[in-house]
């Protein structure tokens, strides 16, 4: 349902209402932990669509990572993935809370969560775990990887889609979106991309989410 929320805010339907979709669960606890799980995307429309940051939206993800600690010493990759979304998710609410404070500290480097790019296949699986991150003005170490690297982005996403993993391939075309959006040549034509996973890789919110956050990338290119 929050992942639904934000995409009715990206296609201008509604305005975000984080703090209104909290106060009228039932479980509280829940909600964080749906907070938790959209993570960054939840300022998608902060970023994407110049809508402005309610201050209670502050309270509702502060009590979210109150209610689930993050990983202070990640060890196995999965662990690794989720500190990184974290870190996503805490920088680009400071950023929009509080430009004027520093960024939080990256959990490691890119490649203890990525890997080596030359073997591509697994690295652009791991770059598609951290589609959140995808997010215009967000940058840190992994996005500056990815961005050295479209060669093998492109690889994975075009293996994706003749594996039909579209899972796989609608995270990766994000963000051959994002380098679309900042100006990168790449092997792909992320428009045409997009058009055919919008025909063919179903629906679902998570997927619903990823295919508007994409789209307003290449929107505003």
């Amino acid at each position: 349902m929050l992942a639904g929320q934000v995409v009715d805010a990206l296609r201008g339907r509604e305005r975000p209402g984080l703090v209104r979709h909290a106060d009228s669960a039932d479980d509280r606890t829940l909600v964080l932990g749906a907070v938790r799980l959209v993570g960054a995307d939840l300022f998608a429309p902060h970023l994407l669509a110049d809508h402005l940051l309610d201050p209670g939206d502050v309270e509702v993800v502060s009590d979210s990572f109150a209610c689930f600690p993050v990983v202070r010493e990640p060890a196995s990759h999965e662990q690794h993935v989720t500190a990184w979304r974290d870190w996503a998710t805490a920088t680009a609410l400071l950023r929009l809370a509080d430009p004027c404070e520093p960024d939080p500290c990256p959990p490691g480097d890119a490649t203890a969560v990525l890997g080596d790019a030359s073997a591509w296949q697994t690295w652009s699986v791991h770059v598609a775990q951290l589609a959140p991150l995808a997010l215009p003005g967000l940058g840190g170490p992994v996005v500056a990887a990815v961005f050295d690297h479209a060669e093998a982005l492109g690889r994975g996403a075009t293996r994706s889609v003749l594996r039909r993993d579209y899972a796989t391939a609608v995270r990766l075309a994000r963000w051959v979106a994002l380098l679309h959006h900042a100006g990168v040549d790449q092997p792909l034509d992320p428009v045409l991309l997009t058009r055919h996973l919008h025909l063919y890789a179903g629906t679902g919110p998570r997927l619903a989410l990823d295919l508007a956050v994409t789209r307003r990338l290449l929107e505003a290119a």
